[in-house]
């Protein structure tokens, strides 16, 4: 069950990315509304200066990007912002990205994971010729740009956040929600690719969770971990695995 957030419309291209941090939701998205109103440098005409490290043809480089973020919006269990970005001093020679940065807890009784994703949409440079140039450089620079961006607000939760009073659980417990009741049964599947999955290791909690029968999810987007509770009467593996590879392109 793998698959990658990438695809086409018409002279755009989306991508995903997510990336996870173990501090409870309640305390991160108001951490980063503050912090991502100070990251890089104030521009005059508005946006945050900051530079980003790329690879393209194996080389690494440091540009200057021009990052403009929105409020963030919380709701229904979960925050979001908006947010664009463009080279700084060669806008045309690199992909314009417009996306929306989601902050949502994943689910999981008995440790606080927040996951963090970014949902995009770029331009590649050139115009026309940026559709041949986007398999060579353009989605290589979005993806470590975006790889890179969210890996830096986890480490940035992580080292000033406080984690959660709630006992550390051990590896073997680590994705396991409370012991089923009844006539539940419980059922582990490893779920590969979380950091690049359309929706991240929430969108397989819901996915699963939507199914006939499933009474409960545990995601551990650190292994890859999902315990489903359910009614084995009503749904199975062969379910479970329909569900993730329909919505996910695995």
């Amino acid at each position: 069950m793998t698959g990658t957030a990438t695809s086409t419309t018409r002279g755009w291209r989306t991508i995903e990315r997510y990336a996870y941090v173990e501090r409870a939701y309640d305390d991160v998205w108001p951490w980063l509304a503050g912090h991502l109103s100070t990251i890089g440098d104030p521009l005059p005409d508005g946006g945050r200066a900051l530079s980003v490290h790329i690879r393209p043809g194996g080389k690494e480089i440091s540009r200057p990007v021009r990052l403009r973020v929105g409020g963030l919006v919380c709701a229904d269990g979960h925050a979001v912002a908006a947010l664009d970005w463009a080279d700084a001093e060669h806008p045309r020679m690199f992909p314009t990205l417009a996306a929306t940065l989601e902050i949502v807890p994943v689910p999981n009784r008995r440790r606080d994971v927040t996951q963090v994703g970014v949902r995009a949409r770029y331009r590649p440079p050139f115009g026309p010729i940026g559709a041949v140039g986007d398999r060579m450089l353009g989605v290589g620079v979005v993806d470590v740009t975006l790889t890179n961006f969210l890996e830096d607000l986890v480490d940035a939760v992580a080292d000033t956040v406080a984690p959660s009073p709630r006992p550390r659980p051990g590896p073997d417990t680590a994705a396991e929600p409370e012991a089923p009741d009844g006539d539940v049964e419980r059922l582990f599947l490893t779920v590969d690719g979380l950091a690049v999955r359309p929706g991240g290791g929430v969108g397989v909690g819901r996915a699963l969770r939507a199914l006939p029968g499933v009474v409960g999810v545990a995601v551990d987007p650190f292994t890859g971990l999902v315990a489903v509770d359910h009614d084995p009467a009503r749904c199975g593996a062969a379910d479970m695995t329909a569900a993730l590879v329909g919505p996910f392109g695995g």
